[in-house]
């Protein structure tokens, strides 16, 4: 199969900051809320975990602000 030009050519590619290793396996925990990456070369894990985002909202001009029903 020929290689084709990545589209993903505006993201930085990440490695292992143990030995530096570009390979992972990358695994589900706790039921999807984090994501476990397994370096294939020191086999060192981390974890990705989601967090909720936050918004602020402040008062304005006027006599009121925008709010969730």
């Amino acid at each position: 199969m020929p290689k084709t030009q990545s589209v993903l050519l505006d993201q930085k590619q990440m490695r292992c900051g143990g030995c530096g290793g570009e390979t992972f396996k990358v695994y589900t925990a706790d039921s999807t809320l984090r994501i476990v990456t397994e370096c294939q070369g020191c086999m060192s894990t981390s974890l990705i975990e989601s967090q909720p985002a936050k918004l602020k909202i402040e008062w304005g001009d006027g006599d009121g602000r925008i709010v969730v029903f």
